[in-house]
């Protein structure tokens, strides 16, 4: 959805964010990039998503329709048009160059030489199998002077640009647009989920500082890192929430809901920072009784856990290149970043500043949006208000539009 509101202003545009453990839509009134305005929110259980990819189709067409009902009630508006997230382990990231050389009289380069440049960067060998989900500038050079966020209107003979790709199994993106129009509402944009949520999160100024965002979901964990202001790395692990929550049901022997349930209310990532002596009510299978057991076991099954993503993030990092100049250092959000004591085992693990970020720049309902299981989903929203456009604006804009408005998004 992406349209004008007659009766109080602004454009309205909706967001769907397809989890392993939930299903998201929101709905937001914009009256600028800067001022967006959460007027609908609707959230249910995923059942038919695992790792970011449909599985059930079924069941996902069920979640989305409850989960924009829900967000449509609130709002007292029809949703037929949502942005929506894609993540997942066949989702990568690569970075490419390319180079053109400047060919008009004054030298003084133009949209078409971005264009141009960009094209060429981009014209590297996808496998059949995947399409491409974005090509994101880094930096541009013009002869010998690099470090270029923006090269429209300087002088120059070569011009080279470092982008970052991401693409993404066909098969994948099939599934979760015809999941979404099954339920009734057309897909107008599809975002890295790691890209919208750190629209929600960082400033311009922490890109060109040199930041990590790491979203620990239920079934993923979502990584993308910017350096200078520019995406420098993303990656996604296949491991979140969910297998802490399996661990503890294994290795407390108690239900899964239980073993949330007390991830939630008693864990903890540092089980040195337990008292020994605390105790916890662990609810038993079946119709035995409960048992209580020391804290710092149940923090020792979450602390393995943890440990374990945080090394396999770790390596992700290194692989960038970039681990020693993220002057940011890493900033968390998603479900399991409101775990208690993951700020210090990061800090241990990783050797980097850490914290844990909450959505910001919206109005509205956003105290009910304002945590980091919803990053993703405002995110989405405010992607969508600054450089989104309807299928309709896609289809009927000129070549010159299409420049403008990746240029916005890019540079």
């Amino acid at each position: 959805m992406s349209y004008d509101s007659g009766i109080s202003g602004g454009r309205i545009i909706a967001a769907l964010d397809l989890g392993s453990s939930k299903t998201v839509a929101i709905v937001a009134r914009v009256q600028s990039a800067e001022e967006v305005e959460v007027i609908g929110l609707g959230v249910v259980e995923s059942r038919g998503v695992k790792s970011g990819s449909v599985t059930n189709i079924e069941l996902t067409v069920k979640a989305i329709r409850d989960a924009i009902e829900e967000a449509e009630l609130m709002s007292a508006l029809d949703i037929d048009e949502v942005i929506i997230n894609i993540s997942g382990k066949n989702v990568h990231g690569a970075n490419h160059s390319g180079m053109v050389t400047i060919t008009g009289r004054d030298r003084i380069i133009t949209h078409a030489d971005v264009f141009r440049v960009i094209d060429t960067a981009q014209n590297v060998r996808i496998p059949a199998d995947q399409e491409v989900l974005h090509v994101l500038s880094r930096e541009f050079k013009v002869d010998d002077q690099a470090g270029i966020k923006d090269p429209l209107g300087m002088v120059g003979v070569r011009l080279d640009a470092q982008v970052h790709i991401v693409t993404a199994p066909i098969s994948q993106l099939q599934n979760t647009e015809k999941a979404v129009e099954q339920a009734g509402v057309r897909v107008s944009n599809k975002v890295l989920s790691a890209l919208a949520s750190s629209q929600a999160l960082i400033t311009e100024a922490e890109k060109d500082l040199g930041v990590a965002i790491c979203d620990i979901g239920s079934g993923v964990i979502d990584l993308i890192i910017y350096v200078d202001g520019g995406v420098e790395y993303s990656a996604t692990i296949c491991l979140g929430g969910q297998h802490v929550t399996q661990d503890l049901s294994i290795g407390l022997k108690t239900p899964i809901d239980a073993a949330e349930m007390l991830k939630k209310r008693r864990g903890t990532a540092r089980a040195a920072d337990v008292d020994p002596m605390e105790m916890v009510d662990v609810p038993s299978v079946g119709e035995r009784p409960a048992r209580q057991i020391p804290r710092r076991d149940l923090a020792l099954i979450i602390e393995a856990r943890m440990r374990e993503m945080l090394e396999l993030v770790d390596i992700e990092i290194m692989k960038s290149g970039r681990k020693n100049i993220l002057a940011g250092g890493i900033i968390f959000t998603g479900g399991g970043a409101q775990l208690e004591g993951l700020v210090g085992l990061a800090e241990e693990v990783l050797q980097l500043g850490a914290s844990v970020a909450y959505p910001k720049g919206l109005l509205g309902i956003s105290d009910k949006v304002a945590s980091p299981p919803y990053s993703t989903a405002t995110g989405l929203l405010l992607y969508q208000a600054r450089y989104g456009e309807t299928e309709t604006q896609k289809g009927t804009r000129n070549l010159f539009g299409k420049m403008k408005n990746w240029l916005q998004k890019n540079l």
